[in-house]
């Protein structure tokens, strides 16, 4: 799988005691979908999807983290050159981050053909497989994951003991 060394610096900083990233992705900067100036980048762990978006030209970085728990499916389109990956997460803030504006399909788009594929069967694995199971945003042991930065924290929890985002309960 691809990872960028860039990519993973971008990262270092906000990744989890254990977490380790698997495979990396950066928007194309030419052509249709792509960002010249602030790429989206796209940083699967084993444990969760990580969104950097540049803003201001790139002088400020934004990190969208989802638990894979949290997806409920990934989409693959893909073009001559370029591809796209949609993603589906339930109980996540829809006025924020990449699900904004009411949408309940985020999309990655402008990646190259190839990353977007590895992306997207990474994914399916991981919600299918390695973060699979129990309702979304709960693990086997009734945790609930934080929607901005992915921790874990305890069923009944009503802020993130990590970063302090107040939890959303899934129905």
């Amino acid at each position: 799988m691809a990872i960028d060394k860039e990519d993973v610096e971008r990262v270092k900083s906000v990744l989890m005691p254990g977490e380790t990233v698997e495979i990396t992705a950066t928007q194309r900067r030419i052509g249709p979908g792509g960002s010249v100036l602030t790429p989206t980048t796209v940083v699967c762990t084993n444990k969760r999807i990580i969104i950097v978006n540049r803003a201001t030209l790139g002088i400020r970085i934004d990190y969208e983290s989802i638990a894979y728990k949290q997806v409920t499916s990934v989409r693959l389109e893909s073009g001559i050159i370029n591809g796209s990956v949609f993603i589906r997460v339930q109980g996540y803030d829809r006025d924020k981050g990449l699900l904004k504006g009411g949408r309940e399909e985020g999309e990655i788009d402008g990646l190259r053909k190839s990353d977007a594929k590895q992306i997207s069967d990474y994914i399916s694995k991981m919600i299918t497989v390695g973060g699979g199971g129990g309702a979304a945003g709960e693990d086997d042991e009734s945790g609930v994951f934080c929607s901005k930065c992915g921790a874990k924290n305890s069923a009944d929890a009503v802020f993130c003991s990590t970063c302090g985002e107040k939890l959303s309960k899934a129905a």
